[in-house]
């Protein structure tokens, strides 16, 4: 039910109430330990709390392609094995576990960055420049640099779908 909770709240609802708690919260911690905390979090060097809103937003996606990825694979037999053969848990899951998903992690952060490329509105809302609000700042000024821009960063896109598309079939021909 977590897991489905971006889907169905709208993000304009979701920066809404990000954007509440952060003005509301300086003003009520301000004699707390968590005053520093709610500071830190809106630093416009590193917002923590835009990478925070992100992996909410992407947390969907990733969990249903790591479901997938699992689902994939016979984890109990491929664990049992490992350990039969002395391997401990540490190295069943960075040896045997991890090298099967791989294609399932790829496919997650593909579609985490192809969600964080084209998010707009919690970063806009919450007024940090990001990627897209970059190109939509420029666009009034400089079109032909946006439009250039906009195309050069949809063909990368493409062409990681390619390379990760072309990777997945050769895993599973067993090349």
């Amino acid at each position: 039910m977590v897991c489905t909770l971006p889907l169905v709240v709208p993000p304009i609802t979701f920066v809404a109430g990000i954007s509440t708690v952060l003005r509301w919260g300086p003003d009520y911690l301000a004699t707390t330990p968590l005053y520093q905390t709610m500071i830190a979090v809106q630093n416009p060097d590193f917002p923590v709390v835009l990478v925070l809103a992100y992996v909410v937003l992407a947390l969907p996606f990733a969990y249903r392609s790591l479901d997938a990825g699992l689902g994939a694979i016979d984890v109990r037999t491929l664990s049992e094995a490992a350990r039969n053969l002395g391997a401990s848990w540490p190295h069943v899951l960075l040896r045997v576990i991890i090298p099967n998903m791989r294609s399932a992690m790829a496919s997650a952060s593909f579609l985490t960055l192809a969600l964080v490329l084209g998010e707009f509105t919690i970063a806009r809302l919450l007024s940090f420049e990001t990627f897209p609000n970059w190109i939509y700042r420029i666009s009034g000024s400089q079109a032909q640099v946006s439009v250039a821009v906009s195309v050069f960063s949809l063909l990368i896109t493409w062409l990681l779908l390619l390379a990760l598309s072309s990777a997945g079939a050769r895993q599973r021909s067993g090349s």
